[in-house]
């Protein structure tokens, strides 16, 4: 008699598994909508921006100047291949060449009453370069380390 029992209580655990089962397939269009939802939703939040595209323009393509170059590009005209010269710890000159990865960053500022921009070169070693309102020509130098 307690055999009869056991047996019936294995054959309820059985139909209690192939019942989780059956719902699970049953209900399956529910949890692929969910991750569907779910993929989507991480999509979307990784195609937003936070700031518009640099392509952005609100001029049309034929009202843009394109014989003119911007003063980014005339600055890394100047910049590139000039050679900064520093003294190292025993007073020996050393050189520094720019390289367009080098160029960190460039803000506008203004000087004595006149525009002039601020571009932060170099990485571990860095200088402050400062150059004229087209950035066509380099003002001053300052190095922003101690040797």
């Amino acid at each position: 008699m307690t055999i009869l029992v056991h047996y019936m209580d294995i054959t309820i655990k059985d139909q209690s598994r192939r019942g989780l089962a059956r719902g699970i397939i049953r209900h399956s269009s529910i949890y692929f909508l969910i991750f569907l939802i779910i993929v989507f939703t991480t999509f979307a939040i990784g195609c937003i921006e936070d700031e518009p595209s640099q392509n952005v323009s609100d001029t049309p393509p034929g009202d843009q100047n394109s014989s003119e170059p911007s003063i980014d590009e005339n600055i890394e005209k100047t910049l590139v291949g000039h050679q900064i010269v520093y003294y190292d710890i025993a007073g020996e000159p050393r050189y520094y060449n720019i390289s367009k990865k080098d160029i960190r960053n460039i803000e506008k500022s203004e000087s004595n009453g006149e525009v002039i921009w601020i571009a932060t070169v170099g990485y571990g070693m860095q200088w402050e370069i400062h150059l004229n309102s087209t950035g066509e020509s380099i003002l001053e130098e300052i190095q922003l380390f101690r040797t």
